[in-house]
């Protein structure tokens, strides 16, 4: 599904280069459920931004659905993108907008889109669709940014820290509903630091100075 072969990502940062991805290689099998870890600045969110189609690598190779993103049209990187549901720790939920209109937002590019309600029953988050997100747990904000992915058909989820807000009981209900969805066909892909998140997990990789190390 998704190969990078020597992949190498750098940024610029106070005049000199920082090597985020280090000639890293990587391999993610159809419905995976995968947590990658490692210490903080090794990597990890720089490879889902760039399995996201949000960064280019500067070098190597990214393989999609055994087709070189690279050559990709602008067109055609712009359906990469919204293929993959991206999840972040903070939820990126904007607060002027309903639970309601907040999901909803993700689909105004798509012609075609999933229910809402049956999905909003499905996160167990029907009751709190008209309420806004300074009203909500952080359980359940997380729950409104999954809904946006599914509503949107989203077959693969990138989740950063997905559970880095939360407390330890909200943060095993967001696993459990990942593990739902992944035996539903959904790949999950997921950044942690939390060894006993990575745990529930079919694989972990270990990332060290921008490569895959086990």
């Amino acid at each position: 599904m998704i190969r990078l072969d020597r992949a190498v990502k750098r940024y610029q940062v106070d005049n000199s280069n920082l090597l985020a991805l280090n000639y890293l290689d990587l391999k993610l099998e159809e419905n995976c459920f995968v947590a990658i870890v490692g210490v903080s600045g090794c990597g990890k969110s720089t490879l889902l931004n760039v399995i996201a189609g949000y960064d280019d690598i500067d070098y190597g190779y990214y393989y999609f659905q055994n087709e070189d993103v690279s050559r990709f049209p602008e067109n055609k990187k712009l359906e990469l993108i919204k293929s993959i549901g991206v999840i972040f720790q903070d939820f990126n939920l904007l607060d002027y907008l309903t639970v309601k209109e907040n999901i909803l937002l993700a689909t105004r590019y798509l012609d075609s889109r999933k229910e809402l309600l049956p999905i909003a029953c499905y996160l167990e988050i029907d009751d709190i669709l008209n309420k806004y997100p300074s009203q909500l747990s952080g359980g359940q904000k997380q729950r409104v940014a999954i809904a946006r992915c599914l509503i949107t058909n989203k077959r693969i989820i990138l989740a950063d820290e997905p559970t880095g807000s939360l407390d330890r009981e909200n943060g095993l209900k967001i696993m459990g509903i990942f593990e739902k969805l992944n035996k539903e066909g959904i790949s999950i892909v997921i950044v942690t630091h939390d060894e006993n998140i990575a745990n529930r997990c079919k694989r972990i990789i270990r990332m060290e100075n921008g490569r895959v190390v086990d």
